[in-house]
């Protein structure tokens, strides 16, 4: 029988009429607030407002603490990007180790990796490291704003590996304004490097940022890049993530990740979990980040 996993963290309401999350189940966290250098193309920032402030490694513990008495599973550390592509976590070493030892899932989005970084991250004990991997340097300079090319990337999850820590990349599929520039190196970067699961998300036009008239990249480019994920990894869990444009793409979308033999889908639409009942699936719900898949 087949298995896949429905992944619904709390950060976000889901109630499919079979199953529903609790709110507190698993919490993103800037530690920058809602600060970033960067101010990518696709996001401005905004992204960071959605998630809970820990500017402070003190303010973090203190977080964490309170997160896991209201039952909190899981966490996912995140914050605004510096100019050089990194998160700044330098800082909050102590703090991460101190929230794994709760008893918390720790996902940490640590922007580019080196490897001095890696090696603090995995004396930190976190559970998975999030790491955006593009493989077009226009793409990085006009999108993501850094002097920086894919093989900066690619050497992000060599030391994530080289440290002992298990990494989670994401693609993000049309990135580039919905062109589909580099999203096949990004995936060359896995088959080379490996990685512990994949997570392939689609570009979510926000308002109020330079993206937001763009059309997301056709289906049957989607469905292209789903299957050459498939074929080229194919001892790799990989899921669909929780970034996708909504309503009727998002369901298609949905259903091609399923016909391309993914493992995880994050927050399933009802049609979608109806369809994968249909075939005889074994399903699993889960209410943690997509990127602790395994």
């Amino acid at each position: 029988m087949t298995n896949i996993a429905f992944y619904a963290p709390g950060v976000r309401h889901y109630d499919n009429g079979l199953y529903q999350n609790s709110a507190n189940s698993f919490v993103n966290i800037s530690i920058t607030g809602s600060e970033c250098q960067c101010r990518c193309e696709h996001c401005q920032g905004q992204l960071l407002n959605s998630m809970l402030s820990a500017t402070e490694p003190e303010l973090l513990v203190e977080l964490a603490a309170d997160l896991r008495r209201r039952d909190c599973r899981g966490v996912l550390i995140s914050g605004g990007a510096c100019k050089d592509g990194s998160v700044p976590l330098m800082r909050f070493a102590g703090a991460l180790k101190e929230v794994a030892s709760m008893g918390l899932s720790v996902v940490v989005h640590p922007g580019l990796l080196t490897d001095d970084m890696a090696k603090i991250l995995a004396h930190s004990d976190v559970t998975r490291v999030a790491l955006d991997l593009i493989g077009d340097s226009a793409t990085i300079r006009e999108v993501y704003h850094l002097a920086r090319i894919p093989e900066d990337y690619k050497n992000s999850l060599r030391a994530a590996h080289l440290a002992g820590l298990k990494a989670s990349p994401h693609i993000v599929i049309g990135l580039h304004y919905g062109e589909i520039r580099g999203e096949y190196e990004a995936l060359n970067m896995v088959a080379a490097e490996g990685a512990e699961s994949l997570v392939l998300v689609l570009l979510n036009p926000l308002r109020s940022t330079p993206m937001r008239d763009v059309v997301p990249p056709a289906v049957e480019s989607v469905a292209k890049i789903f299957n050459t994920a498939r074929e080229l990894l194919p001892d790799i869990p990989i899921a669909l993530g929780c970034a996708r444009p909504p309503g009727t793409y998002a369901r298609t979308v949905e259903r091609l990740a399923v016909e391309a033999g993914f493992n995880a889908i994050a927050y399933p639409a009802r049609e979608t979990v109806d369809y994968v009942h249909s075939l005889g699936y074994n399903v699993t719900y889960q209410e943690t980040c997509c990127g602790l898949l395994t």
